[in-house]
């Protein structure tokens, strides 16, 4: 029986191995991953050039992943460096000197130097609206060939703020770029330093993308992606931006697996979306619903009836036919959740009023007598549904109005001329300073052109402490909900979602692809 065991045992051992050795094959099979990455959205920007563009698509596909800034914004939206290794204020916040990284290389490869960045920097200023005025007269300069300098004859403690996380990003490109402009003032070269490169753009299809070879990254290859900064390093090949503007062939090509993220979840889409075993989703508080007042000319022009339609708005049930029941959150503050320093309550008294008396005495104060008020609004993220709603609510206290309903890219056209609506619905975009808010500039559609509010914003920028225009903020969005350059409706929630199969994905105030892979 023992010599039975000792000869049993060797025949038993090498069975067990062979086994374990056919079970690990199995078990584990190797993953391999695919070149391509396919991104679903809803919109075509009118140009990838983010300077002079302040359509949401063009940054959110195109910030950071094709272009870069001299600084950024982290997870805690503090500003960064990233084109710049370092920058400077001056004591009294007027002065700002930016120190370049050596060696960043653009996707023509040429290095960049202080001349592309002072080219850059320049035309951003020129191109954006919110730079200007903070700016007036003050330029980039060169210093050397790698630092650059900008002083203002005032303080502008926010300025840093504004150069990370403007909606018309201040993205760095060659001196040639910036030269070589089409009929409509875009840049037609989309030379950037980011880690894809431009490669074609098939209108009414897609935009593609390539994984740059020679990106030089900056931050620690060890640590994740903070906000928009750190080491970016793709796994994918190629990323395809393509153009589904029907909500139904986004749903059905993400569930097919034809595009691994559908960008844009729409409310209609939520429930089912988020119930697919295979899909992640992220949703997330992204911006505010405004409807902005024309106080150029019309009815709107009257302090008085633009209180009264304030006074009669249910600005829940408008959010609610907008967005939903899980893609919007109340709330009176111009800013959003993402930006908790600036979240403000002066001003709540005049929100979401809804008191249908008090907005009848505001229509006699100011001696409506009928006219017609035209709402301009778009069919994009069922806007219009939210404008039906709003309609109602107007006719209820007597007021005649008239819905417009466009499509988007004409409503960006049409709200520039002042004599054809009195309303126009939009949203805008989470940003980290207040003085990002477009709707302040007098310039801006809308025409904000009152003197005490100008006189606040300028207080604000020009503020020496971030604390000090901490509290000009209050003054500003207080004075705001009187002087009602726009109705702030409430924020609105984006909604993502990717197969499973997608790894690395960022999650700061949209989805970036910079270490993206994806499994096949």
């Amino acid at each position: 029986m023992n010599r039975g065991r000792v000869l049993l045992c060797p025949v038993l051992f090498a069975v067990v191995f062979v086994l374990a050795g056919c079970a690990k094959k199995t078990a584990e099979p190797a993953v391999t991953y695919k070149d391509e990455l396919h991104v679903a959205v809803m919109q075509e920007a009118p140009s990838l050039d983010l300077p002079k563009n302040s359509t949401l698509i063009a940054r959110q596909m195109g910030a950071g992943t094709i272009w870069e800034k001299l600084v950024t914004l982290n997870g805690n939206s503090e500003v960064v460096p990233e084109l710049a290794e370092r920058f400077e204020m001056s004591d009294d916040a007027s002065v700002f000197t930016f120190y370049l990284r050596k060696g960043v290389k653009f996707h023509d490869g040429q290095i960049m130097d202080a001349d592309d960045v002072v080219s850059s920097m320049n035309r951003w200023i020129q191109g954006f609206s919110v730079a200007r005025e903070i700016a007036g007269k003050s330029r980039f300069e060169k210093i050397d060939d790698h630092t650059v300098r900008i002083a203002f004859d005032h303080p502008a403690v926010t300025f840093p703020d504004v150069v990370a996380g403007a909606a018309q990003p201040a993205s760095i490109t060659t001196v040639e770029a910036n030269a070589n402009e089409d009929e409509k003032g875009f840049v037609k070269d989309y030379i950037g330093t980011g880690p894809f490169r431009f490669v074609e753009w098939k209108l009414g299809q897609y935009i593609l993308l390539e994984k740059f070879a020679g990106y030089v990254p900056y931050g620690d290859p060890d640590k994740p992606i903070d906000g928009w900064a750190g080491y970016k390093a793709p796994q994918i090949q190629k990323l395809y931006i393509d153009y589904v503007p029907d909500n139904a062939t986004r749903l059905a090509g993400l569930e097919t697996g034809q595009y691994d993220v559908n960008y844009n979840v729409t409310s209609d889409d939520y429930d089912r979306t988020v119930s697919l075993e295979d899909v992640e989703t992220l949703t997330y508080q992204a911006g505010t619903l405004a409807y902005v007042f024309n106080k150029k000319q019309g009815v709107a022009a009257n302090l008085y009836f633009r209180q009264a339609v304030n006074a009669a708005a249910n600005t829940e049930d408008i959010l609610k036919a907008t967005y939903g029941e899980y893609q919007q959150e109340p709330g009176s503050c111009y800013m959003d959740d993402t930006q908790p320093y600036w979240k403000s309550l002066a001003g709540s008294e005049n929100y979401n009023i809804h008191d249908a008396a008090k907005a009848k005495e505001l229509l006699a104060k100011a001696g409506y007598k009928g006219e017609t008020f035209r709402v301009l609004v778009a069919t994009l993220n069922n806007m219009d549904r939210g404008a039906l709603v709003f309609e109602q609510q107007l006719e209820d206290i007597g007021i005649n109005t008239e819905l417009i309903v466009v499509d988007w890219a004409t409503l960006t056209q049409y709200r520039t001329d002042p004599a054809r609506y009195d309303l126009y619905v939009t949203s805008f975009a989470s940003v980290p300073v207040p003085s990002l808010k477009l709707y302040f500039g007098p310039a801006y559609p809308g025409w904000s052109e009152d003197a005490t509010l100008q006189k606040y914003f300028a207080g604000f920028n020009g503020a020496v402490s971030r604390e000090q225009a901490r509290e000009r903020w209050d003054t500003l969005q207080g004075y705001s909900w009187e002087y009602l350059p726009l109705i702030n409706v409430g924020h609105y929630g984006a909604t993502h979602a990717w197969n499973k199969k997608v790894e690395n994905l960022e999650t700061y105030n949209g989805l970036y692809f910079w270490r993206v892979s994806v499994r096949q």
